[in-house]
């Protein structure tokens, strides 16, 4: 979300220092307003004597730190120590160091919760691993026989438009798994066909292509590589050359640009080829008619395949059984889509759809552990869904809601407080007010105003 320190730690460094300005939602003025803030908060130096007294101040601001109070505690300590003489500097160290500690018992219970959320996202990955096993461990049971087996599961995962679901990680006849991870999955060779080798390509944060569980190391070409993902991410794997050369040298007269793109495929075939394909003009890239094609003999899997499998499945299912699919679908998504080609026309639409369904993956993941009591696990899927777009009020409403659930009610009043100014700063605006609401109502202890962000 911008800043690698926590809620906690900005608001402990805003407000640290004695005659620091201090971190609060919005200005000053909407501060007293809304929160109730006491008046010695108002004081300022030089403009006539406080409200409270300094004893005041410190007494409410022990009175917080005993509560465990500690964001409200600091408060009233660095308004105490604003207002000290210079004859009470034995004090004023004193608070310093008070206020330095308060801020390492921070860091402290961050890494505490790290390590708690650690071990509740390895708790619920088990949990769902065995929910899909109990789930197809049936149909083994009605049919022995392997390959009727396989079909059976492949067939029960159909989505609505006919695509098979799964199949690529169920099959062990068809798909050989490299290290265990969903990314190297290869399709499994029959050494006694010509078919080259199946790819795996990675179109998720950066652009890879695996064979057998090894990348290949592409051609220096950068015009080369740019054909390849073009080629992926096209209907039937296919484009004219007319395409090619109006998406990679729109400016160039047609005779250049063809000899370019004559130069960039010829070496993105021979790094495609290299060791398995001998003959020139063949292998993984054929060109027929003046289109270039990927051969449509070899199978191709990508990353982006099994997001979208795994997201119709997870449409398809409810509790546990979905959680699993959303989450395999959300660990493929490392990154944007083809981040190589970040500003390129023709990527743009494709990305802005499949970050879309992340999002649309991750708000269910958190609406569905904060319903649950998961509220761990729906802070780590509100804190995805933020690392995308910062500016989304209803994921800071969650987790705002996730804080007061846990009890933790100074971590949800920083949070908004975060989140007013990330408005203020991105967008220029104000909360909106349901956001103040809730903001009210955890300020008050009141019972949580009905969530609207569903």
């Amino acid at each position: 979300m911008g800043s690698s320190l926590s809620p906690e730690q900005d608001a402990l460094t805003n407000i640290g220092g004695a005659g620091r300005h201090l971190s609060l939602p919005g200005s000053s003025a909407q501060f007293v307003a809304t929160n109730q803030v006491p008046d010695a908060m108002n004081w300022v130096p030089g403009s006539g004597a406080p409200t409270s007294s300094v004893i005041s101040l410190l007494e409410r601001g022990l009175n917080c730190i005993q509560q465990e109070s500690y964001t409200e505690g600091i408060i009233f300590f660095a308004q105490a120590r604003q207002q000290l003489l210079p004859n009470q500097m034995q004090l004023a160290a004193m608070l310093d160091t008070l206020m330095q500690d308060c801020e390492k018992y921070w860091q402290a219970q961050q890494a505490l919760n790290q390590a708690s959320k650690r071990f509740a996202e390895i708790d619920a990955e088990l949990q769902a691993q065995i929910a899909i096993l109990e789930k197809v461990i049936p149909t083994f049971m009605q049919e022995r026989d392997t390959d009727s087996t396989l079909h059976a599961i492949t067939q029960s995962l159909k989505n609505s438009n006919g695509h098979q679901m799964m199949q690529s990680s169920l099959s062990s006849v068809e798909t050989v798994y490299s290290q265990g991870t969903p990314q190297q999955m290869v399709a499994y060779r029959d050494e006694s066909s010509d078919t080259l080798p199946a790819l795996y390509i990675t179109c998720f944060c950066r652009f890879q292509v695996r064979r057998l569980g090894q990348p290949i190391v592409l051609c220096s070409n950068r015009n080369g590589q740019a054909i390849l993902r073009y080629l992926v991410t096209q209907p039937e794997h296919r484009a004219t050359m007319d395409i090619l050369m109006t998406v990679l040298w729109p400016e160039d007269e047609p005779a250049v640009a063809h000899h370019k793109l004559q130069v960039a495929v010829s070496a993105l075939r021979r790094s495609l080829n290299h060791g398995y394909v001998k003959e020139a003009g063949g292998g993984y890239i054929l060109c027929k008619n003046r289109v270039y094609e990927l051969n449509p003999l070899v199978p191709l899997r990508t990353d982006v395949d099994e997001f979208l499998e795994y997201y119709q499945a997870g449409r398809q299912s409810s509790g546990n059984v979905m959680v699993a699919y959303y989450k395999r679908a959300c660990d493929l998504y490392t990154g944007p889509f083809l981040s190589e080609d970040l500003y390129t026309d023709w990527s743009f639409m494709r990305r802005k759809q499949l970050t879309q369904v992340y999002l649309t993956m991750c708000n269910a993941l958190a609406e569905y552990c904060l319903e649950t009591g998961r509220y761990e696990h729906a802070m780590r899927w509100i804190g995805a869904i933020l690392k995308e777009n910062r500016c989304d009020e209803g994921a800071h409403q969650k987790l705002m809601r996730a804080y007061a659930a846990q009890g933790r009610r100074n971590e949800a009043l920083l949070q908004y407080q975060l989140c007013a100014r990330i408005l203020a700063e991105e967008l220029g605006v104000q909360p909106m007010p349901e956001t103040i609401s809730l903001f009210q109502a955890i300020l008050n202890n009141e019972n949580l105003p009905k969530d609207g962000t569903k």
